[in-house]
C-alpha cells in the first residue's frame, strides 16, 4: 500500500493506493475525510487532533468562566529605555489556569525562521514536536482503518514556504523531523498541485493546476506528453479562503458586535485590538477576562450602544467566535451558486441577520483577486508559454469554486477547459497515485 498525506493549513487529509485504486480515509471521527488541522493539549497532556480538539477546547473554556492572567517571568532580561535602569526581566501576563492549548495553521511557521520551543504545561515542545501529535494521530488511524500502520508516507507540501532566505531547507527538514518523530520511516515530497494534477490525470497538452485552499494559493503548469507529465513552472501565495471569510465577518457581522460603533462628543471606538479579534475565533476567545468584560460594562455606562457591546460580551463569554466563522463561512460558500444569501446567527445577545450579496463579497476580496492575477501571469511567463497555449485549469482546494475567481482564471486564460477534483482530497488522493513526480529533497 501506498499512502499519501496532505498535512493543510486549514485541513488534512490522507489517501491509501493498493496499486489499482485510490481511496481517501475517514481519518477524522467526526469530519470524515477532511480533518481539521488542528491540536489540543489539555492539562494532563493528553493531545486532541481535529475537529474533537476544537470541540474540547471550546467545551472546556465555556465552563471555566473568565480567565485570569498571572505574571510569569521568561528567565531574560531586556536593555530599558529608561537609563536609570540597565535592564529590565521579561516577562508575559499568563493564563496560568488553562486548561489546555490550542494550536492551529501550524503549517505556516514551517519556513519561519525562529526556531523556539513553547512551554506546553511545563514540557517544552518545539514545532516538530507538535505537528508530530497530529501525524500520530494520522498514523493510528491509518491502522485503524488499513490495518497497516504506514511507514512509507508522500507528503504533500506548498510549491514555495513563506520565510525568507533558506525557507525551503527550513520548513521541508521541519517536516521530515515531525513525521520520523511520528513513527513514518521513509519520508518524500511532491508539490501539491502536481499532485492534484496527477489525480485529474491531465490529458496531452498543457494545462495549470489551481489549488486554493483556506491558507494558501499553489499554482503549477504542466505538460502532458509522450513522456509524462512535467512542470513547467510553479507559483505560491498566502492566498486563502479563510481570508475571504475574515473579510466577511468583518463586514457583516463585526459591525453588530460594535465595530463601527462611535459615542461621545470625541467619537471614542473599540479599541483596535478587540476589533482585530472578531474575525479570529481564537483570538475573540483569549478575550474572556474580567478586567476586559467590565471594562465593556463601563464603556457601556459611558454612552457605548448597549446592544453591539452585550453581543460582543457573548461572544467573547460564551466562546461563540468558532461558531459565527463557521456560519459566515458556510454562507461565503452559498455565495458560490446564489447571488445573494442571508447571514444568520443568533445565540444569547448576538442576533445577526445580514443579507450578503455576491456582489459585495467580490468587491470586498478585490485585493485577493488582484495578488491571483499577479501570481497567475508570473506562473505562466516563468513557464515560456502564452496564456492561449494552456487548454485546462484543474481546480481544487475548498475556495477554488468561489465564482469570481473562476471568471479570473478564464480572463487570463481564455482557451482553457474547467477540470474539477475533488475540493478537498484531490491532492491527497494524488500523492497516493503510483507515479506521481517525487521532489529530490533532502535533510
Amino acid at each position: 500500500m501506498r499512502f499519501g498525506l496532505d498535512f493543510g493549513t486549514s485541513n488534512t487529509s490522507l489517501a491509501v493506493s493498493d496499486g489499482d485504486s485510490v481511496r481517501v480515509l475517514p481519518i477524522d471521527a467526526v469530519a470524515g475525510e477532511t480533518m481539521p488541522t488542528v491540536l489540543y493539549v489539555r492539562r494532563d497532556g493528553t493531545p486532541i487532533v481535529g475537529r474533537a480538539a476544537i470541540d474540547a477546547y471550546l467545551q472546556d473554556n465555556r465552563t471555566r468562566g473568565p480567565l485570569t492572567r498571572e505574571v510569569q517571568l521568561l528567565g531574560i532580561r531586556l536593555p530599558s529605555t529608561d537609563p536609570t535602569h540597565k535592564s529590565l526581566e521579561a516577562y508575559i501576563l499568563a493564563d496560568t489556569s488553562a486548561p489546555g492549548r490550542l494550536f492551529q495553521a501550524l503549517k505556516t511557521f514551517l519556513g519561519d525562521p525562529l526556531d523556539t520551543r513553547t512551554n506546553v504545561f511545563g514540557d517544552a515542545k518545539g514545532l516538530e514536536d507538535l505537528i508530530a501529535l497530529i501525524l500520530v494521530h494520522v498514523r493510528n488511524r491509518a491502522e485503524e482503518l488499513t490495518g497497516a500502520a504506514p511507514d512509507a508516507i508522500t507528503l504533500g507540501r506548498p510549491v514555495r514556504f513563506i520565510g525568507g532566505d533558506d525557507a525551503e531547507a527550513r520548513a521541508t527538514g521541519r517536516l521530515r523531523a515531525a513525521a520520523k518523530l511520528a513513527g513514518f520511516r521513509d519520508v518524500r515530497f511532491v508539490a501539491e498541485p502536481i499532485a492534484a494534477a496527477h489525480a485529474a490525470d491531465v490529458g496531452p497538452g498543457t494545462s495549470l493546476v489551481f489549488d486554493f485552499g483556506g491558507g494558501t494559493l499553489d499554482l503549477c503548469v504542466v505538460r502532458r506528453d509522450a513522456g509524462g507529465l512535467g512542470v513547467l513552472a510553479t507559483a505560491g501565495g498566502p492566498i486563502g479562503g479563510d481570508r475571504a471569510t475574515e473579510l466577511l465577518i468583518e463586514d457583516a457581522v463585526a459591525p453588530r458586535l460594535g465595530s463601527r460603533a462611535e459615542w461621545g462628543p470625541k467619537r471614542l471606538r473599540l479599541p483596535r485590538y478587540i476589533v482585530n479579534a472578531l474575525r479570529d475565533w481564537h483570538a475573540l476567545s483569549a478575550l474572556n477576562e474580567k478586567p476586559l468584560l467590565d471594562a465593556l460594562d463601563d464603556l457601556v455606562r459611558a454612552g457605548a450602544p448597549r446592544r453591539e457591546l452585550a453581543a460582543l460580551r457573548s461572544a467573547i463569554e460564551l466562546q461563540l467566535g468558532y461558531e459565527i466563522f463557521q456560519t459566515t463561512d458556510a454562507t461565503k460558500i452559498d455565495l458560490s451558486t446564489v447571488p445573494a444569501a442571508i447571514l444568520t446567527y443568533h445565540h444569547a445577545e448576538v442576533d445577526v441577520d445580514a443579507r450578503v450579496t455576491r456582489g459585495r463579497f467580490e468587491h470586498l476580496i478585490r485585493p485577493m483577486l488582484d495578488e491571483t492575477a499577479a501570481l497567475v501571469r508570473g506562473v505562466v511567463g516563468d513557464a515560456g508559454v502564452a496564456a492561449g497555449e494552456i487548454t485546462a485549469v484543474v481546480y481544487t482546494g475548498g475556495s477554488s469554486a468561489i465564482p469570481a475567481f473562476r471568471a479570473l482564471m478564464h480572463e487570463l486564460v481564455p482557451n482553457a477547459v474547467a477540470r474539477d477534483t475533488a475540493a478537498f482530497t484531490s491532492v491527497a488522493a494524488g500523492l497516493a497515485m503510483p507515479g506521481v513526480t517525487e521532489a529530490a529533497i533532502t535533510g
